[in-house]
């Protein structure tokens, strides 16, 4: 069986290759190169679960491969490329299914609302204190989560959270991540300048690429900006280390003067 099965892979690929001519063989190597390609990107898309921008572009590289597979009589590749389409669909509706979801509850749930600040004397107020109270629980190494909302509303979380509705201090804010209290493992939502809740808890990201010494807190962070629009403060309570999390990305280490141009450059003013 092993014979007639290595016969008939003969055949095929003296067929293919026009009885091993020059033209032949060239499109063989072409053929494999291209589809161990397309394999790489396919294996590296699903394992860094890459943004929606570089995913839709991805996907027209595919088509475009496909089309081409199909004009230059690539067979090899084309029949691998209709073959992975199938699994292809049902791997990413797993991989991305949060993001799905998302997508759906920003179609039909989920509000936008106006955070932009009034004047920049109101976000530099505000900058100040998030960024004073971030140098406080770093030197003490207390770990806080303070989550600032920008468009996306957040009221999903801010219902399930303790509600406090207060005006943003630097005495609330770290009495509320002080080790011991009700709510210091939960994350902090600020709208505007006000604390809207404490003790919110955050879907953990999904990704394979985060550092192994990040805890629950940053991956908290990081997951909550990959659906959202939010700014999140992150200070490690094992390093008191101060880092923020935007559009799924971490910046690590920061310095509260880093901390301040960031928080400056994210917040909006009308």
């Amino acid at each position: 069986m092993v014979i007639n099965m290595f016969k008939i892979f003969e055949e095929n690929i003296l067929k293919y290759t026009d009885n091993f001519s020059s033209a032949g063989i060239i499109k063989l190597v072409i053929d494999i190169v291209l589809f161990a390609v397309v394999l790489y990107f396919i294996i590296k898309l699903i394992k860094k679960k890459i943004k929606q921008p570089k995913f839709y572009v991805i996907i027209g590289a595919l088509l475009l491969t496909y089309i081409l597979s199909a004009l230059f009589s690539l067979s090899m590749l084309n029949a691998i490329l209709r073959l992975l389409v199938f699994w292809l669909v049902g791997c990413m509706i797993i991989v991305y299914s949060q993001e799905i979801r998302h997508e759906f509850e920003q179609m039909f749930t989920m509000n936008k609302i106006d955070n932009a600040f009034s004047s920049n004397q109101e976000k530099q107020e505000i900058i100040s204190i998030l960024c004073s109270t971030a140098e406080y629980l770093s030197k003490r190494r207390i770990g806080a989560l303070i989550t600032i909302e920008k468009e996306d509303s957040l009221n999903t979380f801010i219902d399930k959270a303790i509600p406090l509705n207060s005006t943003i201090t630097q005495e609330i804010l770290t009495t509320i991540f002080t080790p011991g209290t009700a709510c210091h493992d939960g994350a902090v939502i600020i709208r505007k300048n006000k604390i809207m809740c404490a003790g919110a808890y955050f879907p953990s990201t999904d990704k394979y690429d985060v550092p192994k010494f990040l805890g629950t807190r940053h991956r908290a962070a990081i997951g909550i900006s990959e659906r959202y629009d939010a700014i999140t403060i992150v200070v490690s309570e094992e390093t008191g280390n101060i880092s923020i999390t935007v559009s799924g990305n971490i910046s690590l280490e920061l310095s509260i003067d880093r901390l301040k141009e960031m928080l400056d450059g994210y917040l909006n003013i009308k």
